[in-house]
């Protein structure tokens, strides 16, 4: 049963959360490492590689804590606020390369508190590790404002490629790779779902409730394959209003274990060919 894992963009927030939610599918006994194909974008193309290299997903956690030394709850606040924006304006349009590109000029201008070499040493928990066999992440050109999706086989090292998918436009610098800068996958699509690979389950992890364009992308796969969809559940506390919020990053983890045992029911469930119901 030939499976393809999609892990979407949510910032901190998404990296604890996606985090918990793995370990805790592993420790229900599903063990998503040995899936086929797995697509990340942002935060999940750090869950992503992690996951692909069948590395200690705490390493996530380790990149988090490093997030929080160097940058103070103002900036990424504003991040936060930032890219919210960003992707509403690029959402919005027809054609969002004009804009992407508005914004990836605007993100290369932009003062910045780390420079490239320090925003580059967050994600050192990947350093030296070679690409893993089926991940493909995704980042933004901010010359041309198109997507681009790296895999193993495109010469591109596994660090930088995970760092440029997690750009942030104005709250971390666009990531040099061939010559070219990029940032953030995530602006125009948290999910970029087009980007699977065909298979017969698609497991889709958004950190962000499905709506608009996204849930509609989602839609699309069902009448060819199997989908499960897995969103967090802040409960009473309801959905991060700013995905880089410290207090609810660290709220997050948990949350995401908790989830794990229904995802995990509702894979086994597709992997068998069933119908899962809540």
């Amino acid at each position: 049963m030939r499976t393809t894992v999609v892990l979407g963009g949510g910032g901190t927030v998404g990296v604890a959360w996606q985090t918990g939610l793995i370990i805790g599918l592993g420790e229900a006994g599903v063990d998503l490492a040995g899936t086929a194909e797995i697509v990340g974008t942002s935060a999940g193309s750090l869950v992503g590689a992690l996951l692909a290299s069948g590395r200690d997903m705490t390493g996530a956690l380790a990149m988090l804590k490093a997030v929080g030394e160097r940058l103070d709850a103002g900036n990424l606040a504003a991040g936060s606020d930032g890219f919210q924006d960003a992707s509403r304006r690029a959402a919005s349009a027809t054609d969002p390369r004009p804009t992407l590109r508005e914004i990836g000029s605007a993100a290369r201008k932009a003062p910045v508190t780390l420079t490239e070499d320090d925003y580059l040493g967050l994600f050192g928990v990947l350093d030296g590790e070679t690409w893993p066999p089926g991940f493909r992440c995704t980042a933004v050109d901010t010359d041309t404002g198109e997507l681009v999706v790296w895999g193993e086989h495109s010469r591109v090292p596994l660090l930088h490629a995970v760092a440029a998918s997690c750009v942030v436009p104005m709250l971390f610098p666009p990531v040099t790779i061939g010559g070219v800068r990029y940032m953030d996958g995530g602006i125009v699509s948290r999910l970029n779902v087009s980007a699977a690979p065909r298979s017969d389950v698609l497991v889709v992890v958004s950190c962000r409730p499905l709506d608009g364009a996204e849930a509609t992308e989602v839609d699309r796969q069902r009448g060819s394959t199997r989908v499960v969809t897995v969103e967090p559940d802040f409960g009473d506390l309801g959905t991060p209003a700013r995905m880089m919020d410290p207090a609810a990053t660290a709220l997050a983890f948990p949350v995401g274990r908790r989830q794990a045992e229904h995802a995990a029911a509702a894979i086994r469930a597709a992997r068998n060919g069933l119908m899962w119901r809540r």
